[in-house]
């Protein structure tokens, strides 16, 4: 069978850094992630995204481990196989990751809907039955067709990057008005009554936006030099998306216009505030806050897809998902993906209504993501020592990160477990149910991370990639 291939490698560090950007979304991230650990945290929040800031610096240090020596379009699974080199295991981190991006998915459509109804009933409008399909249908729809008509080259080097620029530039501009009577310290502190557990749950939902930087890892087989160009594309995004989720969710606290208890309470804190500043600085704020959302919608069904796209080519997934259309983009994995996250989010939004669905979403795509991290980071150092790099010495930084990494995501995924509820199990309980079935039926029969791409875009078997560029050649990667 000939496998099938993706776009000819046109991208660069832009569009790397546009993919990391896209689903990382500043703004898009605090109208949605942060709002679900607001409920949680309440102004614990400011803390919660501080120590995912730092988590994640260790965790993209950890990752870069992986993308300056292995590329693919199988990303993170690809990763664990080359680690582990245990299909079972790789084919389940590809399940945890098809899972979150498509759970991100249906968690932002849902935040755009309950902050367009957030704004209608601060304004005294009650919602139009016709409000719901629209918003609804038009979130779930155009990242999937914007996905599958257009050029990955076009679709990240234009609209990403202007939404990725307008919206660090609105955060920054929240946190001047916010500091322009000098910086509160006080709201810095967690408030008494949110246990340490929420606090974790908190930290571990907002990890997922900012990690979502290394989902620039997905587009290794598109990119030229991607030894190079991810990892740069990734820390840029990492620096510029994290610390403009830290100043904006100070903003948001900050400005919140009454009592600090109250804010768990509101559908869209910071649609509320903007709201009393008048109609138009709101209406610009949901704007580009729909734009950052529907946008990260796109980076996270890209890699959705081409997690699809990479099992299919390895045997542990239907072969149909290797298909591509004109453009080269796995069109029949889009609609898949797309397909999938109407229905989750149809039906959770018919089970549970839109503010529960958000918060029980949220929560199960930050364990999910967690979970996901502790698989990689701690593979990490294994794969250096696999290729003969680096002993297993706490002693050495490439170690001790990773090591480090593991630890903090561990913690953090054991104490959230506290406050999980029994809808969040019954939801990871499906998917483990999907996963299980799918090894079972199909993926045993493949390889989950076999293949990979080598420094001229060729598709290779990890094993051949490494003989030839880390055991016959004497220039290894670093």
């Amino acid at each position: 069978m000939i496998l099938g291939r993706l776009s000819s490698p046109v991208l660069t560090v832009r569009e790397n850094y546009a993919q990391a950007m896209a689903v990382t979304a500043p703004l898009g991230s605090v109208i949605s992630t942060t709002t679900v650990a607001v409920a949680y945290a309440g102004n614990g929040v400011i803390l919660a995204t501080i120590l995912a800031f730092i988590a994640s610096a260790f965790w993209v240090y950890t990752l870069t481990i992986y993308s300056r020596r292995i590329a693919s379009a199988g990303g993170y699974y690809t990763f664990v196989y080359a680690a582990y080199r245990n299909r079972a295991l790789a084919f389940t981190e590809a399940i945890i990751e098809l899972s979150s991006f498509i759970f991100l998915n249906a968690v932002n459509v849902m935040a755009i809907y309950l902050m367009i109804s957030s704004l209608l009933k601060f304004y005294g409008f009650r919602e139009a039955n016709i409000i719901l399909p629209f918003i609804l249908g038009f979130s779930l729809l155009y990242p999937t067709i914007v996905s599958y008509v257009m050029h990955i080259r076009r679709l990240l080097g234009t609209i990403v990057i202007i939404v990725a620029t307008l919206e660090v530039l609105l955060l920054i501009a929240l946190f001047i008005v916010a500091i322009r009577y000098g910086f509160k310290f006080d709201i810095l502190i967690p408030p008494p009554d949110v246990s340490l557990a929420s606090l974790a749950l908190a930290f571990i939902i907002i990890l997922v936006s900012i990690d979502g930087v290394g989902t620039a890892t997905y587009l290794g087989e598109e990119t030229r030099k991607p030894l190079d160009n991810v990892t740069k594309g990734m820390w840029l995004a990492f620096i510029i998306g994290g610390l403009s989720m830290i100043a904006g969710t100070y903003a948001m606290i900050a400005l919140w216009p009454s009592t600090l208890s109250l804010i768990s309470y509101s559908e869209q804190p910071l649609i509320d505030i903007m709201a009393g500043y008048g109609l138009i600085p709101a209406v610009l704020v949901i704007i580009i806050a729909t734009k950052s959302l529907l946008i990260s919608n796109i980076g996270t069904t890209v890699a959705a897809a081409r997690i699809l796209f990479n099992l299919s080519r390895e045997k542990a997934a239907p072969e149909i998902f290797q298909y591509t259309n004109k453009y080269k983009q796995p069109h029949i994995a889009t609609l898949t993906v797309g397909i999938v996250t109407i229905i989750i989010t149809i039906t959770s939004l018919e089970l549970l209504g839109a503010r529960e669905a958000f918060i029980q979403l949220g929560a199960v795509t930050g364990i999910l993501w967690i979970l996901g991290r502790v698989i990689d980071s701690a593979g990490a150092p294994l794969l250096l020592h696999r290729l003969g790099e680096v002993k297993l010495s706490i002693k050495n930084r490439d170690v001790a990160i990773p090591v480090i990494t593991t630890i903090l995501n561990s913690i953090g995924l054991l104490v959230s477990a506290l406050d999980i509820t029994i809808t969040s199990i019954l939801m990871l309980t499906s998917i483990t149910i999907v996963g299980l079935t799918w090894y079972t039926l199909i993926a045993r029969y493949g390889i989950p991370g076999e293949l990979v791409i080598d420094n001229n875009s060729n598709i290779v078997k990890l094993e051949d990639y490494i003989n030839i560029a880390y055991k016959r050649s004497n220039n290894t990667v670093n």
